[in-house]
């Protein structure tokens, strides 16, 4: 039988074999070190927020021989031949990516 160095509890030796402290005893080791080594503060660069309420106000037409899909600001959002076909989940992810790219090219305010 194996105890704890720290606390003196009996270890469990199916779940931690190789360890020699028990669980609440690593617990709070750990919880320690966290609080020493804090993480390194993220940075973070001020972006527009995605707004996805310009997709369902976008607009979709026929221009030229093509289907255009075009936001409120008239930004192109997506477009392609009217003689193909494409599923309407392929056009809305291309038309999220484009509108996030540009949303994050906007000056914050």
């Amino acid at each position: 039988m194996q105890f704890c160095d720290n606390c003196g509890a009996v270890l469990n030796l199916l779940e931690f074999p190789d360890e020699e402290l028990c669980y609440s005893c690593r617990k709070k080791r750990d919880t320690e070190e966290a609080a020493k080594n804090p993480p390194p503060p993220q940075i973070s660069t001020p972006t527009a927020e995605f707004n996805i309420s310009s997709l369902a106000n976008a607009v979709l037409s026929h221009e030229n021989n093509q289907l255009v899909l075009r936001s409120p600001e008239g930004w192109i959002l997506w477009s392609c031949p009217d003689n193909t076909t494409s599923t309407m989940e392929k056009i809305v992810s291309r038309a999220e990516r484009i509108l996030e790219i540009r949303n994050k090219r906007k000056p914050v305010k």
